[in-house]
């Protein structure tokens, strides 16, 4: 045997170190970007739902603190406004953090991509809910409700009710709950449990503005008659049913789903519907939700899915 130290490789230890070097060099330029290695998005619907109640609630917390000392008063009704960004706010920190340009793509093309938005849709997101509160309405005069409900509301404060209601809100939760939250649950459940949990958590998210002066459920829940404020958190189950099976029969476009957030609140802002008639129209709504669940059976049988992967 040869004294010498050998430094070479034996048969196949040749080929595998250069194979390792080569995966190595791959890695190197991945990381550096010579080469870009797409890794699926996986949505984080907790850590959103978490962020909007958060960012909203504590705002309106301030709100009402503010609001309880006289010179702190003119800041509480800012709060109060600043509590709508909620979703909004936990939508576009989730997304810009999220490293995914597939996300932010289809986050910027749903919201301002027209297009995905069908003209029948977007014209009966305007038509029905004037006609479920004018029919609700026309229900209530059989139980002795006055007919003057057909007229348009009035009042000094309806002109900055309207901003709020028909632009403001709407923009501000959709682009939260459409832009980010309902494919958040849709990535982890199937299409209807994934409905009921988007609607459930939509109703929860609204509940200290019970407690917020100035604010329509405020105003609900100071009534003798409890059932108001309790009608408004159940009216919102089947609107967010429909919002959803809305949401995605217009290819998920976050601006079909503002539109029709905002018809929703015109249609109960601008028409002075007396409390019973909104009530009948809680029925209503259930009704169409109950029959879009039945009549669309193949939406509401898909399982889980994540919108970014099968593009």
């Amino acid at each position: 045997m040869s004294g010498k130290l050998r430094l070479g490789l034996g048969p196949g230890q040749g080929s595998n170190a250069r194979l390792r070097e080569s995966v190595s060099c791959l890695n190197w330029l991945s990381s550096y970007g010579g080469t870009s290695v797409t890794r699926p998005y996986r949505y984080r619907p907790a850590l959103f739902f978490v962020l909007a109640y958060a960012l909203s609630w504590m705002s309106w917390l301030a709100g009402i603190y503010a609001g309880s000392l006289p010179e702190l008063e003119p800041y509480g009704a800012l709060a109060n406004l600043a509590g709508v960004l909620g979703p909004i706010g936990a939508a576009l920190f989730l997304v810009l953090t999220s490293g995914s340009a597939a996300l932010k793509h289809d986050f910027r093309d749903r919201l301002f991509n027209l297009r995905r938005v069908r003209p029948l849709y977007a014209a009966l997101a305007v038509a029905i809910p004037f006609a479920v509160i004018c029919l609700s309405i026309l229900l209530s005069l059989w139980l002795g409700q006055p007919a003057d409900q057909f007229g348009l509301s009035g009042g000094a404060g309806l002109v900055p009710l309207v901003g709020l209601a028909l632009v403001f809100a709407p923009i501000c939760e959709e682009v939260g709950w459409h832009g980010y939250g309902a494919d958040s649950l849709r990535d982890r459940f199937d299409m209807l449990p994934a409905t009921l949990l988007f609607a459930a958590l939509w109703c929860a998210w609204h509940a200290p503005l019970v407690f917020v002066p100035g604010t329509y459920q405020h105003e609900l829940a100071t009534m003798d008659n409890k059932i108001f404020v309790v009608n408004f958190f159940v009216s919102i189950i089947p609107a967010g049913i429909i919002a959803n099976w809305f949401y995605y029969k217009n290819d998920r476009s976050t601006a079909a789903a503002i539109l029709l957030h905002a018809m929703l609140n015109a249609a109960a802002v601008l028409i002075a519907a007396g409390q019973v008639a909104k009530i009948i129209a809680t029925f209503i709504y259930a009704a169409i939700a109950a029959a879009l669940i039945i009549g669309d059976r193949r939406l509401f049988a898909e399982g889980p899915r994540n919108f970014l992967n099968a593009r």
